[in-house]
């Protein structure tokens, strides 16, 4: 009788927790997962962030050599910018992940994370794990190494400054002293317990031209590097592994790098770091053969499988699996096994182009609630298949006992009660400062959740009987796009959602914020509380809610007034019984399944303490997406959002303040065309402020050409850096507000970034600060005279500080708008 193994390793979960909607793949396709699952290579990439690794690379190790690839990266980049939307910080996060995600679907590498936070740009190693602390970290990627065990580690980066990033340079050092620490029995020993150690062979680095421009010279006959091509033509796969790594790469939508389709010859370059030195091959010290593994000559029935495969009728190939499955059961290391039988039976699935779905007829449901589900399944080849039992991680077990027929869609209705938590990210679930809190240690380095709903469907096929994944989610038709779908959610009976994040007002002056509530379920009836901080007014404290059908909602006006001696705090919404009320945060992108944060709603009220200089009536022309614009209306001011193809029509001497978004050359190089008409607006008396665009590696990157300065690379990391302000009589820093070190108290993230260079001597520097150790920089402020008004640049991180509250950045702000 077969051994139904239902595969729960944490490592095969992150992939194969999938319904097999859509899963059918060409028999070439099948016959290149056959050779993967023969294949007895792994190899473990590692770097620091979402976008780090090398698609290309990653390709050609996974689809190209067939070996197991994971990338191993440290962060979820909630510490970087934003391209395509205004998330950031947490919801960043979870957007990188699932572009991480969205490129392993093409490289088929498999993905992983340490505890890691993104603090943002790092000048070293020992700031990195100052913040971090190393221990954690380390227990982390040895975890990687002894469950996923690889031949060789691959760093993106070298292990000293040269690789550019605190982050990067601490991911290479982590790897080379976890090769040693992996396969040390006296390292967390209880680890050793449940998995042994494991010696990887070598530690190389994935080098390239970007450190060595010579490299080619350096690499050749030179015992230190293995030169590879991975541009190769797949021709199972119709695409070369460059082709398929560029389209990996290009799911990193939020960090620009969407690219054109590379193909031909692509040499990369590994050189030596550690362990055993390698001549010709990544894997000529193989420490795995088939017969050990298994204690059989597997290897012969793979090879006739391989010799004879059925590229006409896939089908035909499921006797010669199932036989192969027997032995991949029989594998002694579990986590090998488990993976190996997954891959197996996906194999399997795909050969009789099953499509397995469990579909929900709604997005998201009300936790403790019934979900109607619906099983829908359609075996497309002539094999008989038996449906036998679904079981679900609610402990729900259905007897299904039908036989599949061929091209027939089987439907099955069934209902159930999941008692999982609210469909949070995982690591979100606690709060956090430099590193995640995970409660649960089964989602330790796991890339997101468990579907909501999930379970195994027991099939029969020749008289042998093993389980297939199911995962409950949503489709529906969009009439413009076709066929969409979105992951089941598990949400409060309610959610609260404020139309802003931050309150801020002077005291006596009424502001109004709108607040929406949100049923999950019907006949919902409650009476909320609204909790303003210490010294606010607000005009409802108690809100009646009767829901009568789900997703009814109630919009209510909450108007605050602060008091003199109000309170910064945060406004809260409870439940009668004292619970918090939930906000739900939704990432929704066509390259990403769409994502959602609960979290406590709360609105952020700061008592205004700065002035403004009256009729100020700013346009602000939108680059990047951000919320700089939402935050000057904060101040009382008038503004009007444009794009940058407004500019035909606008007629800027309404305005006395034009702000350009952050990053807008970057996305929107056409700006260059409105120079004179902004130059005109300036010379009139118009004030201009540029905020930070980032800098080509080249840095002739010239925003404002009648005053050149160029953007260089130069940032300020340390948030509390000490702001020496070099012309205190300036009016930036004296009118309307009296501008004092005060002000650059309680910043977040950093001071700035992408500072100007090479200025004309008509702009003067204002500001001068340095992370410790270095020399000050001048360029995050500079201002000059143009006729009769001014240009300012600025690389402080407005867009970070303004969102978060920091009143020091407003004042500062209030100061650039009134110039």
């Amino acid at each position: 009788m077969r051994r139904n193994y239902i595969t729960q390793g944490i490592l095969v979960l992150t992939l194969f927790f999938t319904s097999f909607a859509q899963a059918a793949q060409p028999a070439s396709s099948i016959y290149v997962q056959v050779q993967k699952l023969h294949s007895l290579k792994r190899v473990l990439y590692v770097a620091a962030h979402p976008d780090d690794e090398n698609t290309r690379a990653l390709a050609w190790f996974s689809l190209g050599e067939k070996a197991e690839t994971a990338y191993f990266s440290l962060t979820r980049g909630d510490g970087g910018q934003n391209l395509i939307g205004n998330e950031l910080g947490d919801a960043l996060g979870v957007l990188r992940t699932q572009e991480l995600l969205a490129a392993r679907s093409h490289d088929h590498a498999k993905q992983y994370f340490s505890h890691a936070v993104d603090f943002g740009y790092s000048k070293s190693a020992e700031e990195s794990f100052q913040k971090w602390g190393k221990d954690v970290l380390m227990a982390d990627l040895v975890l990687m190494i002894r469950r996923f065990k690889p031949d060789v580690i691959v760093t993106r980066f070298p292990p000293d400054e040269r690789a550019g990033h605190g982050h990067h340079t601490a991911s290479a050092l982590l790897a080379l002293e976890a090769f040693d620490k992996a396969a040390d029995a006296t390292y967390l020993p209880e680890q050793v317990k449940e998995l042994g150690t494991w010696q990887v062979n070598s530690v190389y680095w994935n080098s390239s031209y970007w450190w060595n421009p010579s490299i080619a010279d350096s690499a050749q006959n030179n015992p230190d590097y293995l030169v590879k091509d991975i541009g190769g033509y797949a021709p199972l796969l119709g695409q070369s592994y460059n082709e398929i790594g560029t389209l990996a790469r290009s799911q990193h939508k939020c960090q620009g790098f969407g690219n054109l389709l590379e193909r031909g010859e692509q040499t990369e370059y590994f050189q030596y770091l550690k362990g055993k030195k390698l001549k010709n091959s990544f894997f000529e010290h193989a420490q795995r053969d088939w017969f050990n593994l298994t204690k059989s000559n597997v290897d012969k029935h793979f090879h006739k499988l391989l010799e004879n495969f059925n590229f006409q009728d896939p089908a035909q190939n499921i006797p010669a699996l199932l036989e192969i499955l027997d032995y991949m059961e029989q594998i002694v290391d579990p986590q090998l096994r488990d993976e190996k039988v997954a891959l197996c039976k996906e194999i399997i699935a795909q050969c009789l182009g099953m499509n397995l779905e469990l579909l929900a007829d709604d997005h998201s449901f009300a936790l403790g609630y019934k979900i109607p589900l619906e099983l829908v399944a359609i075996n497309r080849s002539s094999t008989p298949v038996r449906l036998k039992t679904l079981r679900l991680n609610d402990g729900t077990e259905i007897e299904i006992g039908t036989e599949l027929p061929n091209n027939k869609e089987y439907k099955h209705a069934l209902t159930t009660a999941p008692t999982t938590l609210l469909s949070t990210p995982y690591w979100l679930r606690s709060s956090h400062t430099d590193l995640y809190t995970i409660n649960d240690e089964q989602n330790i380095l796991r890339a997101e959740n468990r579907a909501a709903v999930h379970g195994n469907l027991e099939v029969e096929i020749f008289g042998e009987s093993f389980t297939l994944p199911v995962a409950a989610d949503y489709k529906w038709r969009d009439p413009s796009y076709g066929e969409r779908r979105r992951p089941l959610v598990i949400a409060p009976s309610l959610t609260a959602t404020l139309d802003q994040n931050i309150l801020i007002a002077k005291p006596g002056v009424e502001k109004e914020i709108v607040l929406t509530l949100h049923g999950y379920h019907s006949n919902y009836e409650d009476e909320l509380s609204v909790i303003a901080p210490e010294g606010w007014t607000i005009n409802l404290s108690k809100i009646a809610v009767h829901f009568t059908k789900k997703h009814q909602e109630q919009s209510v006006t909450l108007k605050l007034t602060p008091n003199a001696g109000a309170k910064s705090g945060e406004l809260i919404i409870k439940d009668s019984k004292g619970n918090r009320v939930f906000d739900a945060t939704e990432i929704s992108y066509d390259h990403i399944p769409t994502q959602v944060i609960f979290s406590p709603a709360a609105l952020k009220c700061i008592p205004l303490d700065l002035q403004v200089k009256e009729n100020l009536k700013v346009a602000y022309i939108k680059g990047v997406e951000d919320d700089v614009a939402n935050a000057i209306r904060q101040l009382g001011v008038q503004v009007d959002e444009f794009e940058v193809s407004d500019l035909v029509t606008i007629d800027l001497s309404n305005y006395t303040t034009v702000v350009l978004g952050i990053r807008i050359y970057n996305v929107h190089p056409e700006l260059e065309n409105f120079h004179p008409q902004i130059e005109n607006f300036v010379k009139a008396g118009g004030n201009l402020i540029i905020q930070y665009n980032t800098a080509s590696r080249s840095g002739d990157f010239s925003p404002f050409s009648p005053l050149p300065f160029k953007i260089g690379r130069n940032r300020v990391t340390e948030e509390d850096a000490t702001a020496i302000i070099l012309n205190p009589e300036h009016p930036i820093f004296t009118q309307p507000n009296a501008i004092t070190n005060n002000d650059f108290e309680g910043w977040v993230q950093e001071r700035g970034l992408y500072f100007a260079e090479n200025y004309s001597p008509e702009y003067q520097a204002l500001l001068s600060w340095a992370d410790q150790g270095e020399a000050p920089q001048e360029g995050a402020l500079v201002v000059a005279k143009m006729g009769e008004g001014q240009v300012v640049y600025t690389g402080i991180s407005f867009f970070r500080e303004l969102p978060k509250g920091v009143m020091g950045a407003y004042r500062l702000f209030a100061n650039l708008l009134s110039y």
